[in-house]
């Protein structure tokens, strides 16, 4: 075996009895540092509270050619040390060494760890491969890992509490529970500013009839108004809302949907229908809308910008209202929202006003300007419009 790896194997074997010796004494310090929070934690703080750690997401990893030659080595280990063939001739500590040696080749397998798998095989006397040796770098950052998790062990406030005097065990329960208190407000806090829905689009881009859908699948989630489970609130895409006490930084938005809309429903709909003089416009125009003269272009540029802002947000989900609300639900519902199934407002009009159609718009103000063209096709392209030519 070359002398780096054999450095580092004794090296990380004296970790890994440390590491034991650490866990042994830490299960004890937590133990008893729990039992003194029971005696002295005020009203309202629970056990869940300083008892309960967030579970690690164990990162999906594509197998490699290592990790073959990895589980070969933990088969041969495997052959030598499986409690279920043991003899029946070993004394009961051999049985218990074996076992523990199993538990080992078996959490080194589920990890990946390379450093755990070749001191188990030394122990066992099973040979190495050759490609143990190319594992130096990984093995090093596997030793690297146990001594930060035994330097987190030795430095925790149980850790600490237990080698501590009486007197300083007392000032470190009182400093923990009070940590205890400021942390489970400021997590309730946040817990209350949470928000499942915001529901962004442009004016008459379909923004009602997105809420009115989200609560046809039984979402308390308002229109310009906050529901239990959100709002749907286009101004809201340029961060404080025109139509309540809101600012987009004041929750935490779970799920945020972007509706759009065929620009040549949208935007006669708006040059329609929309007051030049309105809050609605100039709070846009505040928020970046250039107005022109050609109420068109107007609309082109509040859509655009608009869609600028909103993308700025990066939402989940964007939806075209004519004909992708069922994959709105489906999304919803895979992203473990709780939606039930309803079709009676998919594909209904919600808010509609009457106003001229697109070719009755082009002939009372003529035709778009080449610039403003691109600027509408872009959205077209993007949402799978049709052209405007």
């Amino acid at each position: 075996m070359d002398r780096r790896l054999q450095r580092l194997i004794r090296k990380y074997e004296f970790l890994l009895e440390d590491w034991q010796d650490v866990s042994e004494i830490s299960n004890a310090a937590n133990q008893e540092m729990f039992r003194e929070i029971n005696l002295n934690k005020p009203e309202g703080i629970f056990e869940d509270d300083y008892t309960k750690s967030e579970p690690e997401e164990e990162p999906t990893v594509e197998e490699t050619e290592s990790d073959q030659v990895l589980k070969k080595l933990f088969r041969k280990i495997v052959v030598k040390c499986h409690p279920d063939k043991l003899s029946t001739d070993l004394s009961l500590s051999e049985r218990e060494l074996l076992s523990s040696l199993y538990d080992q080749a078996i959490e080194a397998h589920d990890q990946k760890n390379w450093a755990l798998m070749v001191v188990v095989a030394i122990k066992l006397g099973v040979e190495l491969p050759a490609e143990a040796e190319d594992q130096v770098e990984q093995i090093e950052d596997e030793a690297r890992a146990l001594e930060e998790k035994i330097k987190n062990t030795t430095s925790s406030a149980a850790w600490q509490f237990y080698h501590a005097d009486v007197d300083a065990k007392a000032e470190i329960i009182k400093t923990y529970i009070k940590n205890l208190v400021a942390i489970k407000a400021f997590k309730a806090k946040k817990k209350a500013k949470q928000k499942l829905i915001l529901g962004l689009g442009h004016p008459r881009t379909g923004t009602g009839y997105t809420a009115k859908l989200l609560q046809s699948w039984s979402l308390d989630v308002g229109h310009e108004k906050m529901g239990k489970d959100g709002t749907v609130d286009w101004s809201l895409a340029a961060g404080k809302s025109l139509w309540q006490d809101v600012d987009i930084k004041d929750f935490d938005w779970k799920h945020i949907v972007y509706c759009v809309r065929d620009p040549k429903k949208a935007i006669p709909s708006s040059v329609y229908t929309e007051d030049i003089q309105s809050h609605s416009i100039d709070f846009r125009k505040e928020n970046g809308v250039v107005v022109k003269e050609n109420p068109i272009v107007t609309a082109i540029n509040s859509i655009a910008r608009w869609e600028h802002l909103i993308s700025l947000l990066e939402p989940e989900i964007i939806y075209r209202i004519e004909d992708e609300g069922q994959e709105l639900f489906e999304h919803l519902k895979s992203m473990g929202v709780g939606v039930e199934w309803s079709d009676k407002v998919l594909g209904q009009k919600q808010n509609t006003r009457a106003h001229k159609s697109w070719e009755e718009m082009i002939v009372q103000f003529g035709e778009i300007p080449a610039k403003s063209k691109i600027r509408i096709n872009q959205y077209c392209r993007k949402y799978g419009y049709g052209l405007i030519t």
